[in-house]
């Protein structure tokens, strides 16, 4: 299984899972005209890690790092229904990681992580992006 990487434009974001180091990451801004048509490939390479890494317990962990610096309603939706996906990965026995990344100045950024993890009963490391560093929450 080959990792995948869609590059960021104006309105919609960096994609990267690698598969070698099971990470998946969303980077920039994310406000597609069709949230649903962008994210159908992600939900794709998704059910196909699923199927051959971790229901043949090939992989242990999972590390997910939403690094937004904008999305949009439609998005948050995606986000939800991508970790509920993740939820599921978890119940099979995978470490799952959720990483949530927020600028201190955006209170509604963090608030929407706080929100999709208790909804979904799911961890989430919360980290500061402060001028290129990282501090944790």
């Amino acid at each position: 299984m080959n990792s995948l990487k869609i590059e960021s434009t104006t309105f919609t974001p960096e994609i990267n899972f690698d598969i070698a180091n099971n990470t998946l990451s969303f980077l920039k801004v994310s406000k597609p005209a069709n949230a649903i048509d962008f994210y159908g490939p992600v939900f794709e390479f998704i059910d196909n890690f699923e199927k051959s890494n971790v229901k043949t317990k090939v992989a242990k962990e999972l590390i997910v790092d939403f690094n937004f610096d904008y999305f949009n309603t439609a998005t948050a939706k995606i986000i939800y229904e991508l970790l509920a996906r993740f939820k599921k990965i978890m119940q099979q026995g995978i470490d799952v990681i959720i990483n949530w990344y927020y600028h201190p100045d955006d209170e509604d950024q963090l608030e929407e992580g706080e929100i999709m993890s208790e909804a979904l009963q799911m961890p989430f490391n919360y980290i500061s992006i402060v001028e290129d560093n990282m501090v944790e929450k």
